[in-house]
């Protein structure tokens, strides 16, 4: 009996600790903003899609876990055909950075699998020894190029994929396209240089220290416990009626390319690579920047620990911006950039080649999503000489700021 009674108390007890915790999870149809704000969301918007910078999207905003705006514009194709809608599926572009790889790498860190000062010769045999460590690679400041063509330095590969693609080798070209990358030259350490290319190496430490493929070892970590539908090669799972087409490919692969990922370079590797090949809904993209904002924790599961994704998404280096793996806020705020120039600094996020946008900022807890497809029928840099992204996280700011969030019983 008395233990019965005990088991009783700690059900309670255990009961009463859950209840009285904060939600992690996201709420939605709980809290908005106001008309106006919303209006003049509309109005940029449907300015950019009248201006042809992008023929529909998708806009998400989270405050203090509460969905307060999410909202479809637009169409797939600029044929008014197929209305955007929530279950959309974008090419996140380089968004995949930090939605993918610096998941990987933040779980790879924390159980010590790698080491961060370790030079990249310790991990890339090959590779020039120019003095970077990993750490300066995931600031983008190990001297890689800027870009490669990767295509049309991998011609064989090219030609291939487009003549026989269900004979052509993933494996095999990963391989070749790693080895290329290795093979050239980085420029002097310690210098800032956005590149995609140390993104393509990454993908290959899961097989190494977890005896796992990239995408596998994300799937079952990540994406399938937090509920989310985000996925590379989305062609073999998702209804492509409902994937964004991301551009009329008249040169290379004569199509419009819908549900393959848009990044040649990430094409050629598969559709699997560290810097691009990830589509998501913003719904589900919303969920991992959730856990990120949570530090690490979601639906009461902790994926990371919170010193991890706290280290990872600070400052790495002074006169570099970045995290490790993350865009952070500009430190000069005279230029030009996506976030919110009311962002604060410890504020994280990535921008996509497709027009995408993910951004997080604990100090305000607001996220903000979005999701476009500005580079069809062709590449555009209307959106960003719109600033219609930065426009709209400006709104939400305003609306944070001034309290002007509705709570919804």
């Amino acid at each position: 009996m008395k233990r019965l009674f005990f088991l009783l108390l700690t059900i309670v007890s255990v009961f009463n600790c859950c209840t009285s915790q904060e939600p992690t999870t996201l709420v939605y149809n709980k809290a908005g903003i106001p008309l106006t704000a919303e209006l003049t969301i509309d109005s940029i918007v449907n300015d950019a899609i009248s201006k042809r910078a992008m023929p529909g999207c998708r806009v998400l905003a989270v405050v203090k876990n509460h969905v307060v705006f999410n909202k479809s514009y637009g169409y797939f194709t600029y044929d008014s055909i197929k209305p955007v809608n929530d279950s959309t599926l974008y090419d996140l572009a380089s968004v995949t950075k930090i939605a993918a790889s610096s998941l990987v790498l933040m779980k790879l860190y924390e159980d010590k699998k790698i080491d961060l000062d370790k030079p990249l010769t310790y991990y890339f045999n090959g590779i020039t020894d120019n003095g970077a460590t990993l750490r300066d690679a995931l600031a983008h400041q190990a001297g890689f190029k800027p870009w490669l063509d990767i295509r049309r330095a991998n011609k064989d590969l090219s030609k291939s994929l487009i003549d026989d693609p269900i004979r052509y080798n993933p494996r095999k070209a990963k391989k070749q396209i790693t080895k290329y990358i290795i093979s050239q030259p980085l420029d002097s350490c310690g210098r800032y240089l956005y590149s995609d290319l140390g993104f393509y190496l990454y993908t290959l430490f899961p097989k190494k220290y977890y005896n796992k493929d990239f995408e596998v070892f994300l799937y079952e970590k990540f994406y399938r416990p937090l509920g989310t539908k985000m996925y590379f090669k989305p062609y073999y799972y998702y209804d492509k009626q409902n994937i964004a087409p991301t551009e009329n490919d008249t040169v290379w692969r004569k199509r419009v390319v819908c549900g393959f990922v848009h990044d040649e370079g990430a094409f050629l590797m598969g559709g699997v690579s560290g810097h691009a090949g990830l589509f998501a809904t913003a719904g589900d993209m919303a969920v991992l920047m959730q856990m990120l904002l949570n530090k690490g924790s979601y639906g009461g599961y902790q994926y990371l620990k919170p010193e991890t994704v706290e280290f990872f998404t600070s400052q790495a280096f002074d006169n570099n911006r970045r995290g490790l793996v993350f865009d952070k806020q500009l430190l000069d705020l005279s230029l030009n950039g996506t976030p919110s120039k009311l962002a604060s600094y410890s504020s994280y996020g990535h921008s996509g080649f497709t027009g995408t946008f993910a951004w997080a900022d604990p100090q305000n807890e607001l996220i903000f999503i979005f999701l476009c497809n500005s580079t069809f029928p062709n590449r555009s840099t209307m959106l960003s000489k719109l600033d219609v992204r930065s426009k709209i996280h400006d709104i939400f700011y305003h609306v944070v700021d001034n309290g002007l969030i509705e709570y919804r019983d």
